[in-house]
């Protein structure tokens, strides 16, 4: 079985490593791409997607050259849709900029030395799954002139099939990530697929123009003394706690995400909190997506870092009850829509704040800072290359301690959630009664 193979290097062998150009020159008018202030903030850590995909009957039996035709298939997709998101093509010029010089992505072709269930069906999911990504890849500090973008598509023995992708955070959120997964897709199943039009904003929304540059980035990736786990939340025990949650909190229709945020956050202050007489001081910070916030809205083909957030805080035992942290991110929600996102924008004024101060963002007068990203309703599960929909689709570790995704399962309403923390506190944070009694 893989479950005692997985730090085993026979399990891993790469059979191809090339790179992958556009299929047409960038234009010289569009060589340089400027990054925004938010986008400066960014380390160029990589954000990580890896989509399975079950052998389908209907494929031809394994052969020893099937991994090369599938390979050379998404290498010709992948050369045709670099050309409309070129700058992922290219290579850091410096902390604000992107030099669009079609050096092109990396593409590596690997086989799998087990079969995929044993891999979708290991206990521990978050690290078994990683190994369809490129060794100490996901979610890493990119160095100045590596490649934007790595992909790579790694063949099981049962025939099944991963495709991973890696993209620089500084050019894109998760948002850009997907509508590029997106738009590789239909170019691999749709060959003549010739509209592509993903909108690349550069520095035009978040300008640096009012602020002193960003010499080097100052959000950076460090997973070192951090454990992820995978939690799944049931559709059924999930209803049922947001309707208990709505009669107490007096908050209408809570979300998925809003009930899950607030029972992790919850968990994670209660594991922290552990070894000490009193609850520490945290700050819970969700990014958001503010596309359709802007006054003046950006479609959500847009690509870039257009986000912003808004944060909640717990200082006393009563602020961590599950009614109340509910009401503290819908009030945290209503609030983020009537600002004006370019000059209120939360996350900036952070990044501002802490270069004036000289500190790391976030870091004050609390003690542990959470944060959450909600993919939910993201439609990752209908990526399609021509397989099908996914078998799963995964986050591999990272990018911090304290960090949640919340993503949705792929059976019914449930919510997949990934969550990272320090390991002296996951263990505690897995025991905890009430997390326990959602997810068994």
């Amino acid at each position: 079985m893989a479950f005692a193979l997985l730090s085993s290097p026979s399990l891993v062998s790469v059979c191809d490593k090339t790179f992958i150009k556009p299929s047409s020159l960038t234009p010289p008018t569009l060589r340089y791409h400027k990054l925004s202030y938010i986008d400066q903030f960014y380390s160029n850590m990589y954000i990580p997607l890896a989509f399975f995909y079950p052998k389908v009957q209907q494929r031809e039996e394994s052969t020893d050259n099937e991994l090369s035709q599938i390979a050379h298939l998404l290498q010709t997709s992948l050369s045709k849709t670099l050309v409309s998101y070129y700058p992922y093509a290219g290579k850091l010029r410096d902390n604000a900029t992107i030099d669009c010089n079609d050096m092109g992505a990396e593409f590596l072709s690997v086989r799998i030395n087990c079969t995929m269930s044993e891999i979708l069906d290991h206990p521990d999911a978050s690290q078994a799954e990683s190994i369809v990504f490129p060794k100490d890849l996901p979610w890493a500090n990119n160095y100045e002139g590596g490649n934007l973008l790595v992909a790579q598509v790694s063949k099981f023995d049962c025939g099944g099939i991963a495709i991973s992708v890696c993209l620089a955070h500084k050019i894109g959120d998760g948002t850009s990530a997907l509508n590029f997964v997106n738009d590789w897709s239909r170019m691999t199943h749709s060959p003549t697929t010739t509209t592509l039009s993903p909108k690349f904003v550069g520095d035009s929304v978040f300008s640096s123009n009012n602020y002193s540059p960003i010499i080097t980035p100052q959000m950076l990736s460090d997973v070192s003394e951090c454990v992820q786990k995978r939690i799944i939340f049931p559709t059924t025990k999930l209803d049922a706690l947001r309707a208990k949650v709505a009669a107490e909190s007096g908050v209408e229709n809570p979300t998925r995400a809003e009930v899950v945020s607030a029972l992790l956050f919850k968990c994670a202050i209660k594991a922290a909190s552990s070894t000490t007489t009193s609850m520490r001081p945290s700050k819970f910070v969700h990014l958001l997506n503010v596309r359709s916030m802007l006054k003046s809205r950006l479609p959500q083909s847009t690509i870039g870092n257009i986000l912003s957030s808004f944060s909640t805080t717990a200082t006393k035992e009563e602020d961590i009850e599950l009614p109340e942290l509910v009401r503290s991110l819908r009030k945290g929600v209503e609030e983020a829509y009537k600002k004006d996102h370019v000059e209120q924008n939360e996350m900036m004024l952070e990044v501002v704040e802490s270069m004036r101060k000289g500190k790391k963002p976030y870091d004050d007068e609390y003690e542990n800072v959470y944060s959450c990203s909600n993919l939910c309703k993201f439609p990752l599960y209908k990526v399609d290359f021509g397989w099908g929909k996914p078998e799963r689709v995964s986050l591999p570790n990272g990018p911090f301690k304290n960090f949640f995704f919340l993503k949705d399962y792929k059976i019914g309403e449930g919510v997949d959630a990934r969550v990272m923390l320090d390991k002296q506190h996951m263990s505690e944070f897995e025991r905890d009664e009430e997390l326990l009694d959602l997810i068994s």
